[in-house]
């Protein structure tokens, strides 16, 4: 029997996974993933160590199915990138995507022009792009730069391990900021401004697309045969989305987990300059040459859980039935969700969470409940700009992650956006979407409606009620919306504070 391999390789830690091409799953194996976080702020990883527990997990799944065919292999992961040297090892430590030590390299691309970037990329410039990550590893360990011959995404890192060729996904390379979406190309301009080397950017390709086969050498370390077919994956929330059935215009992706990811899926970027102040990210998708349009809740599901720790609370269901308890509105307790600061709806680093409305009366329930209403207006909010931007209506939401658990929560969503929300109980979604776009490549599938059409999982659907909805939209209009522009200069005090606090502490 044949089947498709798919691999996640996360932020927390690192999956393969064996499906049959109706994605029904015949091994699952993982290990935790290695970051290092130093005193100062900054956080790495080591590429090897990575790939030695990648490899142990794909030889876990191969031992388990070794009288079985591995007809294609993909591989989802993370926006950030690796640097390699000509025998193909790490010359540098992978810095994570949210480190921010380049936020001021991230500032200077203000000189080549800000509105140019984004209309050539997609990406409003930032310290999470893999670029400014590479250009402080040339300012800042020169030796390192000068033995690296590759410049790989991490999903093309595994690939390349994997076969030893060295190309990388187009969703991929669209984190980097060094991307042209239209021409799907690396940016001569960009590149040339950067003044980083031309010739360690590896080819991209489309997702799906053949990489290359596994080595003989690959063999012993994780049990693959050689002439394995490897494809091209995708960024690891894209493959979700993908995995979730999602393929169409105006579908909607909403994967709450600590953060918040909103993907539209768009017929083309919707890079324009006017809406560069709103810092959505629009880059290619991984099937059918389309695009999406990502906003970020940066804490969600985290907000849930600093609850849930500090306030030394009770269950998450037990949480959620006494919010159920209470009135939409939370008896006047209300949220406003910025407790890592603000991405999406206008990058404000210095935004912060907090309760206000707050009486001697409020329960723990209102304030329970005024986390999940913030959330979800928060979320209205994303998709009241995404619409604007596509000028198209987003007519269903597929949830994923941790707010389906609630039934609660999901009919709250449908209620405040006033949009039908779908939930997929879809297992490890981005190595599922990862090993279908292998069977894409593979041929297994036919086109991307014959994959989501294979690979289905039961789906349950929260229909918005009107009366609910127009009860949400009184309190966002008179109350939610007004809450952050009333809070900007105070916040911005605050953080003065704060950063004041934290030096002498380190001083101490």
């Amino acid at each position: 029997m044949g089947y498709l391999m798919g691999i996640d390789v996360g932020s927390t830690n690192y999956k393969v996974i064996a499906c049959d091409y109706d994605g029904n799953f015949l091994s699952v194996s993982t290990r935790p993933g290695n970051t290092v976080y130093k005193e100062n702020g900054w956080a790495e990883l080591d590429p090897q160590k990575m790939w030695e527990n990648i490899a142990a997990c794909i030889k876990d799944v191969s031992d388990a199915l070794s009288e079985d065919k591995c007809v294609g292999i993909g591989v989802a992961a993370n926006g950030e990138d690796v640097l390699l040297d000509e025998a193909g090892y790490p010359v540098h430590p992978t810095i994570r995507w949210f480190d921010t030590r380049t936020d001021k390299i991230a500032e200077e691309w203000g000189r080549f022009g800000v509105d140019k970037v984004y209309d050539i990329t997609g990406i409003n410039p930032n310290p999470v792009a893999g670029i400014t990550k590479l250009q402080w590893i040339m300012k800042n360990r020169p030796e390192a730069m000068k033995k690296a011959k590759y410049y790989i995404q991490i999903q093309g890192f595994i690939s390349y391990k994997l076969t030893g060729t060295a190309k990388t996904s187009w969703t991929n390379a669209c984190r980097t900021m060094a991307f042209d979406l239209r021409k799907r190309q690396w940016s001569e301009e960009i590149i040339e401004a950067s003044g980083l080397p031309r010739e360690i950017f590896v080819d991209p390709i489309r997702p799906g697309e053949l990489v290359g086969c596994t080595t003989k050498k690959i063999k012993d370390i994780t049990g693959l045969p050689e002439g394995t077919p490897v494809y091209a994956g995708g960024i690891d929330y894209a493959c979700g989305t993908f995995a979730t059935g999602i393929i169409k215009s105006g579908q909607m992706l909403d994967s709450t987990g600590t953060s918040e990811q909103i993907v539209a899926i768009v017929d083309e970027p919707k890079n324009d300059p006017e809406f560069i102040g709103k810092n959505f990210t629009s880059v290619s998708y991984v099937v059918d040459d389309k695009y999406y349009i990502m906003g970020m809740i940066v804490s969600s599901g985290g907000i849930f859980e600093w609850f849930k720790k500090e306030f030394k609370c009770a269950s998450f269901e037990e949480l959620i039935e006494e919010a159920e308890k209470q009135p939409i509105g939370s008896n006047g307790c209300m949220l406003m969700p910025y407790f890592s600061g603000r991405y999406s709806l206008g990058s404000d680093p210095c935004a912060r969470g907090a309760f206000l409305g707050v009486t001697r009366a409020s329960k723990r329930g209102d304030f329970v409940r005024a986390i999940l209403e913030g959330l979800c207006f928060e979320m209205h909010s994303i998709i009241i700009e995404i619409e604007k931007m596509s000028g198209k209506n987003i007519d269903s939401i597929y949830a994923i992650g941790g707010a389906t658990k609630s039934d609660f929560w999901l009919q709250m969503k449908a209620d405040v956006t006033g949009i039908p929300v779908k939930s997929k109980q879809v297992p490890e979604a981005a190595a599922l979407g990862a090993a279908m776009l292998a069977g894409l490549g593979a041929g297994i599938y036919k086109n991307s409606e014959d994959a989501v059409s294979k690979v289905a999982f039961p789906e349950k659907i929260y229909s918005p009620d009107a009366e609910k909805h127009i009860r949400y939209m009184q309190l966002y209009e008179s109350l939610n919306s007004k809450m952050y522009p009333a809070l900007i200069e105070f916040n911005k005090k605050v953080t003065e504070i704060q950063t004041k606090f934290l030096s002498l502490r380190r001083n101490l």
